[in-house]
């Protein structure tokens, strides 16, 4: 369901029943230029010092090739305060009934001709929380649709708990749900977004996205926000945090302990 100037109980009605509401027009002209400006700052003065679990790229040959941000907002005071403005944290304890805190900013992307599948999973299963309380915005920097990679979305699949996740062989998205299957697809939704556009996304929402088969880039921002209740579940961090350490080891990457989503 398409949302644009909508009541509150319309957005507490569609992300209860869908696990996903999508927003259009969330920034405005001038927000949506300084972001972008910010990003490419930040890909300019900051990206060159991080470090491997903060920075992937398709190929790390390649700069042009960078895909994935993690932890924009503990690195550059820009990022943490657009995070925290009022309006997206009043937003996340809408949806969770929850007083919420911001876990992070992430910056996603799909490098035109070459930007990989994003497997299908669950955010929670990366975030190992308890309660499983958390919300992704996730803000359109280009626009998004079927041939440069738009997030797809199984409806009402928040409803259910996490499931058995594996190996994926992705980087940046080392999980993906074992027992994907037709019924999944059927009935999903696919974000078609235009740049400054939001879809908002709960923790247990499944959801995927095809590769970049086109020549266009497929950017985008995310602030993720946990209830402020939730606590770290130690027994799904160990199982997550193995899992991530294998595929590390296959690679020939230094083991990290590290709780955020996308690592692998």
């Amino acid at each position: 369901m398409v949302l644009s100037s909508i009541p509150s109980r319309t957005v507490e009605e569609s992300f209860d029943r869908d696990g996903f509401v999508h927003m259009e027009s969330c920034l405005s002209q001038e927000e949506f230029g300084m972001a972008q400006r910010q990003i490419e700052r930040y890909k300019r003065e900051i990206v060159p010092e991080l470090n491997f679990i903060e920075a992937f790229y398709e190929d790390d040959n390649q700069p042009s090739s960078l895909k994935q941000l993690q932890r924009m907002d503990q690195h550059d005071e820009w990022f943490s305060q657009f995070a925290l403005q009022p309006r997206w944290l009043e937003l996340a304890e809408q949806m969770l009934r929850q007083t919420v805190v911001l876990n992070g900013v992430e910056w996603f992307n799909k490098p035109k001709l070459s930007g990989k599948p994003t497997p299908p999973h669950q955010d929670g299963f990366y975030f190992c929380l308890k309660p499983d309380e958390a919300v992704t915005f996730w803000f359109a920097i280009d626009s998004a649709d079927e041939e440069n990679g738009c997030l797809r979305y199984a409806r009402g699949s928040h409803l259910g708990g996490i499931r058995p996740h594996g190996c994926s062989h992705i980087l940046g998205f080392s999980q993906t749900i074992v027992d994907f299957g037709d019924d999944d697809h059927a009935g999903a939704y696919a974000a078609l977004m235009k740049p400054g556009d939001m879809v908002a996304h709960h923790s247990r929402t499944i959801h995927w996205a095809d590769g970049n088969a086109s020549n266009r880039s497929r950017q985008s921002l995310a602030l993720v926000f946990f209830s402020k209740r939730a606590q770290r579940d130690d027994a799904a961090y160990n199982r997550y945090q193995d899992s991530v350490n294998r595929q590390h080891s296959e690679k020939g990457i230094g083991l990290a302990s590290v709780s955020v989503k996308g690592l692998g």
